[in-house]
Formats: structure tokens, sequence, C-alpha cells
């Protein structure tokens, strides 16, 4: 924990908190991370929400929004976690955890109830607001277009499932396209997530390329 807390830049006064967030469901049933993950998805998503506001004094909502995107989605918290290796540091019983991000908002989480906004918004921006990101792109309006130009008719998009794992929601949704028999299927923690991940799926298929 200590290296942990030197790499961070922070020590923590309540080292059980550190230890929460660090522990996977697979080591204990009682403290785990989801808890300080619920309550750090919401400073992560305030923080950087101000953040850019501030910042980018002329710029429409949608802009703010693509590139709040950009900031709190889950591959790019995984290289933030990956940078600072907090896998390495995470208890579990021989899990292959592919989630890591969720740690880092766990962390966050254990760093506001420690130490306030101050500590958790100086952690924030030294290792997630520390570089220049592109917004995301908004590729359910870039197939939508594609659709309407090509076939003449709007995606239809249709939800697969829809689970609950630890107090949260995820979604799987399917796309098509009349006319195209390529399908595009996108995963996420609510339906506009998944839209987006299935509509970018599909159309990398179409075109031929990633984005």
């Amino acid at each position: 924990m200590q290296e942990l807390e030197k790499i961070i830049g922070y020590e923590f006064k309540n080292k059980k908190l550190l230890e929460e967030a660090l522990t996977h469901p697979s080591y204990s049933n009682n403290l785990t991370y989801q808890r300080l993950e619920f309550l750090g998805d919401l400073i992560l998503d305030t923080v950087i929400g101000i953040y850019l506001f501030k910042k980018h004094k002329d710029k429409k909502e949608e802009f703010l929004t693509n590139l709040k995107a950009s900031y709190v989605n889950r591959n790019y918290l995984k290289k933030v976690c990956d940078e600072i290796q907090i896998i390495k540091f995470v208890k579990h019983k021989n899990c292959n955890i592919k989630r890591t991000d969720k740690f880092i908002e766990a962390i966050i989480g254990a760093l506001y109830l420690d130490g306030g906004w101050r500590v958790v918004k100086k952690f924030i921006k030294r290792f997630i607001l520390n570089r220049e990101l592109e917004p995301l792109k908004d590729y359910k309006n870039l197939i939508l277009n594609y659709s309407l130009k090509n076939k003449g008719v709007v995606p239809e998009y249709k939800v697969i499932s829809e689970k609950t794992y630890h107090n949260k929601k995820e979604f799987v949704v399917e796309v098509r396209i009349k006319g195209i028999k390529k399908k595009g299927k996108g995963k996420g923690e609510n339906k506009k997530e998944a839209e987006i991940i299935a509509a970018k799926e599909l159309l990398q298929k179409i075109l031929g390329h990633t984005f």
C-alpha cells in the first residue's frame, strides 16, 4: 500500500479505504471496491465536467459532452490504470480482471472520503486530465447519415439483454440497417453507451477500417 501511496502522491489517513478500493469480490464478500467505484464515478464526472466547462468557454454542449466522454470512457481509464500499475495492488483470487478502470474510480472515491475535494481534484488533474484528448466521435450520428444516404432508412437498435451486476446495469444492444447483412453489437452500462459502441462496430464493418 505504501508503494501505491508514493505513486499517487497521497498518504491515506484511513488505510482501510484504500484497501477497500483495491479489493475484488473474489477475495472478499464484505468490503469490496463497488461502493467506492460508484462514488468515484460520480466525482470523476463532476470534476472533469467542471474543468472542461471552465477551460473551453467558447464550446457548445455537444463538444463538451463528447470531450468528457473521452476522459471517462473505460478504455482511457484502463490506460491510466496500466500506467499506475494499479492491478499489481489489487486483492483477488486468481481472477482475470479485465475492467481495471473500475479500480481507479474506486480510488477516486476513497481519496474523496479521506482527503476531500482538494485531494481528489489534484489526483484527477495529475493522472487523468494530464493530456489533451480529442472528443469521441458521435458514431450514432455517423451511422445514421450513412444509412440515410445509402439506404434511405434509419438504423434499427434493439436491446438484446439487460442484466444487473453488483447494483450496476449492463446492456447489450444490436444495430442493423435494412438491406445490409452486417450488424453491430455493443455493451455498456446504459443503453446510450451500448448503442454508440454498436454503431461504431457496424460502421467499422461496413467501411472496412477502424477508428
